[in-house]
């Protein structure tokens, strides 16, 4: 244990002082997509706060095509787009003669629903008449590979007299339906994922399962709409219901700043839910606590460009307000809730902030060679609110900041929020929320790859209410968890620490089409009340776990993963615990540095 303790107090101090007040990118199989940058007058204003916030380059980045186009096209006229979608199997796009072969490549592609052209069409940030403008064709790339249903995209140009230009906007579909079942003696189950219906982009997921024992069924039904008539507003409409009757109702309208380029953002959602609980992790659910709430969401954010067209970064100042309301139907016992934690309450936000970012294209990270694209850049906000909760008005105020890029190392991140309400003349529910981030680069051992992967997240909490629905836990349940700890009632506290570590391979072995990459993961969890230093006599737990990642280039679904987790010890369950397949890809989310829907720091479960 004390030297669990050694190892992580040196991977902060290796994080801190490792961490410069710049951070660059690196080429680690890496192909920057950049900008060729054109001039712009600018005020004495816009020139000192670029001195303070902003480093510039007046150098110039290569966009990632084999002919550096942009120096070759920078500000022509796109005289006509062409758009080229290809089935699955078979297909290339640094070969366009190659076909496919087999029957079960052509048997497959005649059961896949090739995307249409306009799935291309509505990603693209130019059309014909405008001047090629490289900015906007590196991120209309960027925005099509986001298409989880697209495996492969390049925008190619060719040249038309001296002054024009012809686009190509060519791509490879993934195998977009993904269908899995389970049986067991008392449950059997099917879901069915499409994520690109009749070839139009739309995503359903559809799931039954049916227990024999209770008679009770669970059913989901999820449908998506990436991008209503070129607006880029996502709608949803979902339905879920559990085995015992919890259920989810909602519908939705956002749009997200899906692009730094992107000047509105913006989203409209209501819903209903109903759950039981008992606030206690390790007590069973009681019939009479129920939670049933309807909520509101409406926020809108704006984004003002302020770099002057030569930094490397696009440079926005983003002003967002939001109003949500959440009422309740039902809610748990006096008993159970004396101090009325879950009640109606209205909420009024306003945020303004900065974010400053780019995208940089890579490949090995939660795909074997496919280009992914990572976030780089800086960010910074404020967040006010109003909050009527419990018969009182409050307000909070909050901050947040954050950083990362490249340097010699690999990727590393940074990101530190603080807030809380004032409630007449007591300042409570205070939040300290710490993030960070570390990727390496990319290690060659023939024709193995290796990535080392690390993150760690931090929360501090003071004048939480007297409640266990305000207190930290470990709990696989738990916001910031530990996957497979079900802790029992006495392990909370109101301050908490996770370290996560990854030893992630990329081998070229196949089985049955999927590569076979073996992966090495470490967890460490402390938790503890705020009354003194995290390492002080607070016990850490571990999880240890092997697995393997299976990838498919040819499918939509990232990867399949099987793990073996060992824990020495589950405070009220045992010690030398093995559990199974308890590793998702979904843990590990790279930083973003957006600034957009204003929102509280989240704290727990139930925020």
């Amino acid at each position: 244990m004390q030297a669990t303790k050694i190892f992580i107090l040196f991977f902060f101090g290796v994080f801190f002082l490792s961490t410069p007040t710049s951070l660059s990118a690196q080429i680690d199989s890496v192909k920057i997509d950049t900008i060729k940058i054109k001039s712009k007058e600018h005020t004495n204003f816009r020139k000192f706060y670029e001195r303070i916030l902003f480093k510039k380059k007046k150098t110039t980045f290569p966009i990632q095509t084999s002919s550096r186009q942009e120096d070759l096209f920078e500000g022509k006229i796109i005289r006509n787009i062409h758009y080229k979608t290809q089935d699955p199997f078979g297909y290339s796009l640094n070969d366009t003669t190659q076909k496919p072969e087999k029957w079960i490549e052509r048997a497959g592609n005649t059961l896949h629903g090739k995307s249409k052209p306009f799935v291309l069409r509505q990603n693209v940030l130019f059309k014909s008449g405008d001047r090629y403008d490289s900015v906007k064709v590196s991120e209309s790339e960027r925005l099509i590979r986001t298409n989880r249903s697209i495996r492969r995209v390049e925008i190619v140009g060719q040249p038309v007299g001296n002054d024009s230009i012809d686009l190509y906007v060519n791509s490879i579909d993934s195998w977009s339906m993904y269908i899995t079942g389970s049986a067991s003696s008392s449950k059997i189950g099917l879901r069915v994922r499409e994520r690109n219906f009749l070839g139009i982009g739309h995503v359903m997921d559809n799931r039954y399962r049916h227990n024999y024992q209770t008679g009770n069924s669970l059913y989901q039904f999820s449908y998506t709409v990436p991008n209503i008539l070129k607006s880029r507003i996502q709608g949803n409409v979902r339905y879920f219901k559990n085995e015992d009757d919890h259920y989810t109702k909602s519908i939705s309208f956002i749009r997200p700043f899906y692009s730094p380029l992107a000047h509105y953002a913006g989203g409209v959602s209501v819903g209903q839910v109903f759950f039981r609980d008992s606030l206690d992790f390790q007590k069973p659910i009681l019939v009479n606590n129920n939670f049933k709430y309807n909520y509101q969401d409406y926020w809108l954010a704006r984004a003002f460009r302020i770099d002057d067209h030569r930094s490397e970064n696009i440079t926005n100042f983003i002003v967002s307000a939001r109003f949500y309301d959440r009422t309740y139907k039902e809610t748990p016992t006096e008993e159970n809730d004396p101090v009325h934690f879950f009640s109606d309450q209205t909420n009024y936000m306003v945020g303004i902030g900065i974010s400053s970012r780019r995208y940089v294209k890579t490949r090995y990270i939660f795909n074997y060679d496919i280009d992914e694209d990572i976030a780089i850049g800086k960010s910074f906000g404020l967040t006010f609110g109003q909050q009527h909760i419990r018969q009182s008005n409050r307000y909070y105020v909050g901050g947040k900041a954050s950083i990362g890029g490249f340097i010699n190392t690999g990727f590393w991140g940074l990101s530190t929020e603080f807030g809380g309400f004032f409630n007449k003349s007591k300042f409570e529910q205070k939040t300290l929320s710490v993030e960070a981030q570390y990727m390496s680069k990319l290690i060659t051992l023939g024709s193995w790859h290796f990535r080392n992967f690390a993150k760690m997240n931090y929360l501090l909490g003071h004048d939480r209410l007297d409640s266990p629905a305000d207190q930290l836990s470990l709990h696989e349940h738990d916001y910031l968890g530990m996957a497979g700890f079900r802790s029992d009632r006495s392990l909370i506290g109101e301050q908490k620490l996770m370290f996560e570590y990854q030893l992630q391979s990329y081998t070229p072995y196949k089985f049955l089409g999927f590569r076979i990459s073996p992966f090495l993961n470490t967890m460490v969890g402390i938790i503890g009340d705020n009354k003194k230093f995290i390492f002080n006599s607070n016990p850490v737990y571990t999880r240890f776990s092997l697995g393997v990642m299976l990838t498919n280039d040819y499918f939509v679904f990232n990867n399949i993963r099987f793990s073996l987790s060992y824990y020495p010890t589950i405070p009220g369950n045992g010690d030398n615990m093995i559990k199974t397949n308890l590793i998702d890809n979904r843990d590990y989310q790279m930083m973003d540095f957006d600034f957009s829907k204003p929102t509280y720091i989240r704290w727990n479960r139930w925020d």
